[in-house]
């Protein structure tokens, strides 16, 4: 997968989550790369996670994987690289292939989506909220909303610190106190990124804990070479009034400084979690997500589905 890699990145759509040892962690066996070449170079390439029904190929996004959606290699003024853009989507889509069913929670940078259009998809905008690269932490602090930063000042009065912790001291928090997960996910896809991802320095795991050792908040964070992303959380109801959930983001911003990165919050469009990244000063991010159902049969059997769930069948 190296030509795949080296595709990831140097593409502006490229992020840690279309890494192929990412996909091998949280789809391991079941995503494919989908890939375009042009003289011998891979110029696109949409990564899916495949699976099967009766009414055929399905392809989703992965879980813990907030952007899975279409690459390219940067080349081009803007005019030529729209026209190209578009015959590459149209590429992408005959190496897909027939499909019951197609999602994909794109990269912002993936910002222009009419050509699936054309082909029966829609769209729904969403957002993220993103601190930007070479960002001055100092700058930030003052870029706070205030109750942020009392937030974190009264849980450094109350001695909360924040400290690098290991895996398991993390899933015992977010078990039962999970507070955020990017992407949607569980243990299970936390636990196979885990050793991928620290063997490659790709993670860092933050956990508060106040004089008496008793954990107050908790994040995992993932980087690549561009953000560090929020990609779970967790915190104990109990304690949430200690300033420690603002403090375990604060730090994990001072670490983004630090690298010369950015920070995504990887956002919710809940309103209470939208309220609480918003107040950190960073600038709304929008991405598409991408649907097309094929499959006539599913387009009849989807809508009763939902509706035996919502009745608890």
């Amino acid at each position: 997968m190296r030509a795949y890699d080296e595709l990831v990145a140097r593409s502006p759509q490229g992020s840690v989550f279309a890494s192929s040892w990412w996909l091998d962690a949280v789809a391991p066996g079941a995503w494919r790369a989908h890939e375009i070449e042009d003289g011998g170079e891979l110029v696109a390439a949409w990564p899916t996670v495949v699976k099967r029904n009766r009414f055929g190929p399905v392809h989703t996004g992965a879980p813990l994987t907030p952007f899975l959606g279409p690459l390219y290699a940067a080349r081009g003024k803007p005019l030529k690289r729209r026209a190209q853009e578009i015959n590459l989507l149209e590429l992408l889509l005959e190496r897909i292939g027939p499909f019951a069913y197609l999602e994909a929670r794109c990269h912002p940078a993936f910002d222009y989506w009419t050509p699936l259009a054309w082909h029966g998809f829609s769209q729904t905008t969403h957002y993220t909220w993103r601190l930007p690269r070479g960002l001055d932490a100092e700058s930030v602090w003052g870029d706070l909303r205030e109750n942020i930063r009392r937030e974190v000042r009264k849980a450094e009065k109350r001695g909360v610190t924040v400290a690098e912790s290991p895996l398991g001291e993390f899933e015992e928090l977010r078990r039962r106190r999970a507070t955020h997960d990017a992407g949607g996910g569980g243990s299970a896809a936390l636990a196979r990124i885990e050793p991928a991802a620290a063997a490659r320095g790709r993670r860092t795991i933050l956990l508060a804990r106040d004089a008496d050792g008793l954990v107050h908040a908790g994040g995992y964070f993932v980087h690549d070479d561009d953000y560090v992303y929020y990609l779970s959380g967790a915190s104990e109801p109990e304690l949430r009034g200690s300033g420690a959930g603002s403090l375990v983001l604060w730090k994990a911003i001072e670490i983004a400084a630090e690298r010369g990165l950015g920070f995504d919050f990887e956002g919710s469009m809940l309103p209470g979690v939208e309220r609480f990244f918003r107040a950190f000063g960073g600038e709304p991010a929008p991405y598409s997500i991408v649907r097309k159902t094929a499959s006539r049969g599913l387009r009849v059997v989807r809508p009763f589905a939902r509706m035996a769930r919502s009745l608890g069948a």
